[in-house]
């Protein structure tokens, strides 16, 4: 299971959605006034006590959805054209994460009139479908040495 390249992507797929949920996506600021860092699961206004505005419920059902089901696609290597699958419905999630933040985040700037800086967690969710379609790879490439081993028996 380890040994295989496709674990070590899905693994680091892990990681970066299940930091999402400790780093902000965006810094807003409405000038003269007060800041807000949104995240995947909130949003919260700077200051000396921060306080809580708001749930983001949809990202962050979405966030830890990607990320149980990386976690179920590394321990079903024994069953690899469903791991195929997954990692598929796994890029569509990732790809309705990314789009997702950068619809609330534009939203939540455009109701505030607020400038919004991005942070550089934006960028997980697509370093995330670079990394499942590597892994969907490596399975793909299991699935054809295995196909090649039956032609040889």
């Amino acid at each position: 299971m380890i040994q295989r390249i496709q674990t070590v992507y899905l693994l680091l797929t892990v990681i970066l959605t299940a930091l999402l949920f400790f780093m902000p996506i965006a810094s807003l600021t409405i000038p003269n006034e007060f800041s807000y860092q949104f995240y995947t699961t909130k949003v919260i206004q700077e200051g000396e006590p921060e306080v809580f505005i708001a749930y983001n419920w949809m990202s962050m059902i979405l966030n830890i959805l990607i990320t149980v089901l990386s976690i179920l696609i590394i321990f079903l290597y024994k069953k690899r054209f469903l791991q195929l699958r997954l990692c598929v419905v796994n890029i569509i999630l990732l790809t309705g994460m990314l789009v997702l933040m950068w619809m609330q985040v534009r939203n939540m700037t455009t109701e505030l009139h607020a400038d919004r800086q991005w942070g550089f967690s934006l960028c997980f969710p697509l370093i995330g479908i670079i990394l499942n379609w590597l892994a969907l790879r490596g399975i793909i490439r299991d699935i054809s040495l295995l196909k090649s081993y039956d032609r040889i028996r």
